[in-house]
């Protein structure tokens, strides 16, 4: 059980994706086993309608530039992706999209939607992967790993430890539904339950999907971290520090 049909998605401007995270989205392709598709975004600047600003500062000529910029970039991670691909031995295809500025995350919805995931790094060369992982995670439906640009993942068979963070709520069924395939590439499983947090998030509110993982051959075991006073995100964050976690499962709000 193997997620089959992967897509990364990159950024060319106004900063582009690093290089370790072109890397990194290649290597989580190789521990997801799934071939990968590279999308990168240059972009289209619209052009500014004013004959004064052009005669003072050759809008279109500045236009121009950026937009080259833009492409160039594209065709670095390109480059950059397929080198990576060749040595963790990923099958990788790649396309260049054009989208508006500030429009890339509704060009990239489309394909993702037939995508079994879609990898997106996250911050803190690129001040728009934010943004661009929330607009693909709430406007594609299909499920979003979002990992960090700067720290550099290697290729591997799948997991050493995977983490689901579980309440009982329709999202994480969602989630755990979704996340199959790379749970069962995991060494070792287990599922979180945030206690003092919210009503339902109680102990014995995993038992259930202990029963339903392990129908999927999937061996998982439970651990109650209590909230004490921390809101739900530092606390899950604790937890994943704490215990190593390499990939966390969780639903999207």
């Amino acid at each position: 059980m193997n997620f089959r049909d992967l897509m990364l998605g990159a950024l060319s401007y106004p900063d582009a994706t690093p290089d370790k995270a072109v890397r990194s989205g290649v290597a989580l392709a190789k521990r997801l086993g799934g071939d990968l598709w590279l999308a990168s975004v240059r972009v289209d600047i619209p052009a500014l309608r004013s004959r004064l600003a052009d005669a003072l500062v050759r809008i279109d000529q500045m236009i121009q530039q950026e937009e080259g910029r833009s492409l160039e970039s594209a065709r670095h991670i390109e480059a950059c992706a397929r080198l990576a691909a060749e040595e963790a031995g990923v099958k990788l295809e790649s396309q260049i999209l054009t989208a508006r500025l500030y429009e890339e995350g509704a060009v990239l919805c489309g394909p993702a939607r037939t995508r079994d995931a879609c990898l997106l790094p996250s911050g803190p060369a690129v001040l728009a992967d934010r943004a661009l992982a929330e607009a693909v995670l709430f406007g594609s439906g299909r499920p979003v790993l979002v990992y960090p640009e700067d720290a550099e993942v290697t290729p591997g068979e799948g997991f050493e430890a995977v983490a689901i963070a579980w309440d009982g709520g329709a999202r994480a069924a969602r989630a755990v539904a979704d996340a199959l395939p790379a749970l069962a590439r995991a060494k070792t499983v287990r599922i979180l339950v945030v206690t003092d947090e919210k009503p339902q998030a109680h102990e014995g509110v995993a038992e259930d999907l202990v029963r339903h993982l392990a129908t999927h051959g999937i061996e998982a075991a439970v651990d109650h971290w209590p909230a004490a006073g921390r809101r739900i995100g530092p606390a899950i964050a604790d937890y994943v520090a704490a215990q190593g976690v390499d990939l966390l499962v969780m639903g999207g709000f």
